[in-house]
């Protein structure tokens, strides 16, 4: 991170510099390689997606809660006391409705009557096949004659398959095997 003396003309990311002020200095750094589409959809943050989603259910929570808060007791640090506690339990699979029961008790002093849930009707659903699906089921409901494989192809096939499995063995003995999926 290096400082820049002068003013700089804009802040943000130019190129693969990001120019941003603090303290009432400005600084320069490298531009991340991190965005947020890798972090949606990349294994490596499975556990980070995970958390959020838990903050997600945990800030409805504490929303529901807080707005049954006595107005003079509003403050935004006890929502997000709420929030926080919310997610703790949720971290422990607590279901939603004994967390803003548990909550609104502790909070509020009240008592959360129980809702009967509501009834729901789930009808079938109606759809019409689509003509590609037709067409798979037309396929698979006439009989064609399978073609078998000559002798020749088969056993081309055999031997290509085993020179892969040579080919992978000799991937795992070089040094960074390690890196290389198996």
């Amino acid at each position: 991170m290096a400082r820049y003396d002068t003013i700089p003309p804009v802040t943000g990311t130019i190129g693969p510099i990001c120019i941003y002020k603090m303290y009432g200095q400005y600084f320069l750094r490298s531009r991340s390689s991190l965005t947020g589409e890798r972090v949606k959809k990349d294994p490596a943050f499975r556990k980070t997606m995970q958390y959020a989603a838990l903050l997600t259910k945990a800030s409805r929570i504490g929303s529901a809660v807080y707005a049954l808060v006595s107005a003079e007791r509003k403050q935004h640090t006890l929502y997000r006391k709420l929030t926080g506690e919310a997610m703790t339990w949720l971290k422990y699979q607590w279901k939603e409705e004994d967390i803003i029961a548990y909550l609104t008790k502790q909070y509020t002093g009240k008592e959360m009557p129980v809702q009967e849930p509501a009834v729901t009707i789930l009808k079938a659903p109606h759809r019409r096949r689509s003509r590609r699906i037709r067409s798979t089921l037309r396929d698979l409901l006439e009989t064609t004659p399978v073609k078998k494989l000559s002798r020749h192809l088969l056993d081309w096939r055999e031997r290509e398959r085993a020179c892969r499995r040579r080919y992978n063995e000799t991937i795992r003995a070089y040094p960074w095997g390690e890196y290389v999926m198996t």
